[in-house]
């Protein structure tokens, strides 16, 4: 099983996602529709969707949103959600690796730090993937952890209770790979349970030059929603490239 296929459960989903509220979501979704320049009716790729909160939010918005998920707990969930929404957005279950995307979006979206689960040879694939659905001049965001930051502050052992559980999460950083691979034991009522895995982290310049180096043309990189430049203190990137 791949390893980012046991992390995603209905703890991590609860405590993680499951905790950001509609107010952040549209905050999210304002700063989506700003850099990615949306007009009205546009066809959005959302990929990594999860429960399919800015899938949910964009077909709100009269937007024509596709949200792809590998999980299926997750992805039901989202089904539920746009109950009542007149533009619901069309949930796809599979991995990004092999579904098909289809093609004509004005815009596709990775957001959440949902990038960087595979070898980079099927990374760079996605990516040659998220290239090809768009239409000329259409846009890319991509929102994941910044490389140097991590670095900056690395920690090897973390603690935590969450929801009264004691969670212990045990890092070591790999230079050649840069690869952040990890341990995380759970220590619940019936047991501890384990979670092992291998977090692929890039710095701005890497995705930047990637990206480019498929065909794109970056557009901006920001800090916040609020669109500070990145910087080596930046924690969370937003990157904007256009075909």
């Amino acid at each position: 099983m791949d390893w980012f296929v046991d992390l995603y459960d209905e703890f991590r989903m609860r405590t993680g996602f499951g905790r950001i509220s509609e107010q952040e979501t549209r905050k999210d979704v304002d700063f989506i529709c700003n850099v990615l320049d949306l007009h009205e009716g546009a066809k959005v790729l959302d990929l990594f969707c999860g429960t399919g909160r800015h899938s949910l939010e964009l077909g709100r918005r009269g937007f024509l949103a596709t949200g792809i998920e590998l999980n299926p707990d997750y992805l039901e969930l989202g089904k539920q959600s746009s109950k009542g929404i007149a533009n619901a957005p069309k949930f796809i279950q599979g991995d990004v690796r092999y579904v098909d995307f289809g093609e004509g979006y004005d815009a596709v979206i990775v957001m959440f730090q949902s990038f960087g689960y595979f070898s980079d040879r099927d990374d760079k694939s996605v990516l040659s993937k998220v290239f090809d659905t768009l239409k000329p001049k259409g846009r890319f965001l991509i929102e994941i952890l910044n490389r140097d930051w991590i670095l900056k502050n690395f920690v090897e052992i973390q603690e935590n209770i969450i929801d009264g559980i004691r969670v212990i999460e045990k890092r070591e950083f790999d230079v050649l790979t840069s690869r952040n691979n990890f341990v995380i034991q759970r220590h619940e009522k019936d047991g501890i349970v384990t979670k092992v895995g291998s977090w692929r982290m890039y710095s701005a310049h890497e995705m930047k030059n990637l990206l480019e180096g498929i065909g794109f043309r970056m557009v901006g990189g920001y800090s916040n929603l609020e669109k500070e430049p990145l910087t080596i203190d930046t924690r969370l990137m937003r990157m904007v490239f256009e075909k």
